[in-house]
């Protein structure tokens, strides 16, 4: 009983963290200039911000999460250069 608990304890900071830590980003939608990547791997807004930092000319990103399970990929686009910028309820982006 006990261990089945701290299972779902575990599991319930997990992805509350989670979800903590995309509250922290920006929700915005940010239209390219040019996208020097496209990854449908990632979990979380930070795995998208790590791949910018090591993609050559990316200066900025966005991250559409899964529309309905936190626990899928969703998809984070490279950016190069932004054409513009505009709030979003669904993307979160930001600038290197």
């Amino acid at each position: 009983m006990s261990c089945k608990l701290f299972l779902s304890a575990s599991i319930v900071s997990i992805l509350f963290t989670a979800s903590v830590q995309a509250e922290e980003f920006e929700k915005c939608s940010i239209t390219p200039v040019d996208q020097v990547g496209f990854i449908d791997t990632f979990t979380t807004p930070d795995d998208c911000v790590a791949a910018c930092k090591t993609t050559e000319g990316c200066d900025s990103w966005t991250f559409r999460p899964h529309s309905f399970d936190a626990g899928m990929p969703g998809q984070c686009k490279l950016i190069k250069g932004v054409f513009s910028r505009e709030e979003s309820d669904k993307v979160y982006c930001g600038e290197m």
